[in-house]
């Protein structure tokens, strides 16, 4: 299937569904896809949840190097997660994500912008064994709950040398994704990468096995960052943060267990343990000194944290920079700027 080079396609909401017969079906995207201008050409309220979706196909390649354009503007404006809308009567509480892989494993994604995404602007869900190669997400920082990629129920995913600028996370790892590796990518504007949120509604969560490398984080809200809610259960384990620079970064190193959430009333939390932070540098803003956050489970400790030549400075010299723990353990080796002394071992 081609999107022909110089033309433009109004698009609705469609799935393209499996299985099919031949194992290398390729959609080539060289011209542009649009999504509707208004709530009403999308069918609110009674709209659909994804825009794009590919599902139970097998052996699936999208490419090109066109464009996919959800011209989201009319969802950021009446978004719940819109701070002017967030208590007006009728606002959206959800929007339609983008690019949607569903059981869709052995595949690909390359060489494809998607940009001003209603939502998640691509998710991979339920599916193993597809690399993402060269993806550029494009929209504005103000765009509300925009997060550039998100997984959840995946195996074996790879994300190289992509560009992430949105108003939420470049990369969310969601619940039972495993073996996830993200290499070579910028990241920013936007929330960061996170792991998580877990555990919502004392749900049971697992993810291990995931592993960053060489991402530049640039005037980011968050640069790494674990999130768990209160009551939730299970584990989130073996994780590496490794050879990546941040600049102008509120919260660089960041593990939040308290999501939503004061600290009081603790019931159970999701297991935070083995996760190497190392060679991580660059430059923190000022309006939070806290250059590691390391805010662990109360009732539950984080175990295992590992950090490994980290070296954060201050965007103004006039601030000086700290880092801060709750039930926290783990090591340090060599040079760590500010110093973990609030680190147990």
């Amino acid at each position: 299937m081609v999107v022909p080079k110089g033309k433009t396609f109004l698009l609705k909401s469609i799935e393209f569904s499996g299985p099919c017969v031949t194992r290398n079906i390729v959609v080539q995207i060289s011209g542009t896809i649009v999504g509707p201008l208004t709530l009403k050409e999308w069918g609110w309220p009674n709209f659909i949840n994804k825009w794009i979706v590919f599902k139970n196909v097998d052996g699936l390649t999208v490419q090109g190097r066109g464009i996919i354009d959800g011209r989201g503007n009319c969802w950021w404006e009446n978004s719940c997660h819109n701070s002017k809308h967030r208590n007006r009567p009728g606002c959206s509480q959800s929007q339609p994500h983008s690019v949607n892989f569903v059981a869709t494993s052995n595949s690909q994604l390359k060489d494809v912008t998607v940009t001003n995404s209603p939502m998640f602007h691509v998710t991979l869900l339920d599916l193993s064994n597809f690399n993402i190669t060269n993806l550029k997400v494009d929209s504005p920082e103000e765009s509300p709950n925009t997060d550039g990629l998100h997984t959840q129920s995946v195996e074996n995913v790879s994300i190289r040398n992509s560009y992430f600028r949105s108003g939420d996370d470049c990369v969310s790892v969601g619940n039972s994704s495993f073996h996830v590796y993200i290499n070579d990518c910028h990241c920013g504007p936007g929330h960061g990468i996170s792991i998580g949120s877990l555990g919502e509604l004392g749900n049971r969560a697992e993810v291990k096995e995931i592993h960053v490398q060489r991402v530049n984080f640039f005037g980011t809200m968050n640069g790494v960052r674990i999130k768990t809610w209160h009551g939730g259960q299970g584990e989130c384990h073996s994780i590496s943060f490794k050879h990546s620079n941040f600049t102008n970064v509120m919260n660089p190193l960041l593990i939040d267990q308290h999501y939503f959430a004061e600290s009081a009333n603790e019931t159970s939390a999701v297991k935070i343990s083995n996760i190497t932070y190392e060679n991580l540098h660059g430059t923190t803003n000022i309006l939070t000194p806290s250059a590691i956050n390391l805010g662990c489970s109360r009732l539950v400790s984080c175990t295992g944290l590992y950090f490994n030549n980290i070296f954060f400075t201050p965007a103004r010299n006039s601030v000086k920079l700290k880092s801060t723990c709750i039930n926290a353990k783990g090591k340090t080796w060599g040079r760590i700027e500010p110093p973990l002394s609030c680190l147990n071992h």
